[in-house]
């Protein structure tokens, strides 16, 4: 199935690098932060220079700080936001109907008070989607200066396995 449109959500250094290694598989990214002014700098100079100043950014990368024009429509969303932001940004998320997507958390770590992981939060935000988990030892400079890396993709769904893997597959990021 072809994809017409992605999603990810987090202007942060790894939310940068995803969205440009998708773009450069050639793909259309949404991709949303908190700051009207950095997305508005990001599609003038194509440079997230707040978080990987130097790493330029493929054309095929539209930032926007509204995250309904992020999400709508997107069939996958990367969601690449603090630990302790993931679950409000969740629920945005499906208050925008973005649960019909495939939604694949970027972040690491535990949620504070409940100890659970990113993709029980999740299960249990939007219980109808399917989830994804891309984790590793990954570090965004490193992505951003194309060292090698690899990375795993977990789901219960082998379709969002194979899918997540074609679209982020590249050169150097594996």
């Amino acid at each position: 199935m072809p994809l017409s449109k992605i999603a990810v959500i987090g202007g942060g250094s790894f939310g940068t690098v995803v969205a440009n290694i998708i773009a450069q598989n050639g793909y259309d990214v949404r991709f949303w932060m908190r700051s009207e002014e950095l997305a508005e700098e990001i599609n003038e100079v194509h440079e997230n220079k707040q978080y990987l100043p130097g790493y330029f950014l493929d054309e095929k990368v539209v930032a926007t700080a509204d995250m309904l024009e992020a999400v709508t429509g997107s069939e996958i969303i990367f969601v690449a936001v603090p630990s302790s932001s993931f679950r409000q940004v969740v629920k945005d998320l499906v208050s925008y109907g973005a649960e019909s997507a495939i939604l694949v958390s970027t972040t690491k770590g535990i949620e504070f008070g409940t100890f659970l992981l990113m993709s029980q939060i999740l299960e249990q935000e939007a219980p109808q989607a399917r989830v994804g988990v891309l984790s590793g030892p990954n570090l965004a400079k490193e992505i951003a200066k194309s060292h090698i890396t690899g990375t795993v993709v977990a789901s219960n769904h082998q379709y969002v396995r194979e899918i997540v893997k074609s679209v982020l597959k590249s050169q150097f990021f594996r």
